[in-house]
């Protein structure tokens, strides 16, 4: 089983901030990091377990991320759509590696 101290350093080590809240009597957190490309990225794990990051990362789909921040006219002039699909990979590629990590880890 995977502490939450573990789970701490696990993500402080992959260059992720983590930011601990309590909701509904469960300890959360926020998840904060960059692509390679420089997008903030914002993860929320309710609760905050390794489970459910297990999830989130099975869950990330690159076209809706690239919807979601298209939207957005800074980013479309800042990336193209080639741009904004190499990064999203870049960063689900990372998500992945965190993942197997902590499997193999314990």
């Amino acid at each position: 089983m995977v502490t939450q101290t573990k789970l701490i350093d696990l993500f402080e080590n992959a260059d992720f901030k983590v930011h601990l809240f309590e909701q509904d009597n469960q300890q959360c957190a926020e998840l904060e990091t960059w692509t390679n490309g420089g997008v903030n990225m914002i993860i929320t794990l309710m609760p905050f377990n390794i489970e459910e990051f297990k999830r989130y990362v099975n869950n990330f789909n690159v076209d809706e991320e690239i919807d979601l921040h298209r939207q957005d006219e800074r980013y479309k002039k800042a990336f193209s759509t080639k741009e904004s699909v190499k990064d999203f990979e870049q960063f689900k590629k990372r998500l992945k590696q965190i993942k197997l990590g902590v499997i193999y880890e314990n």
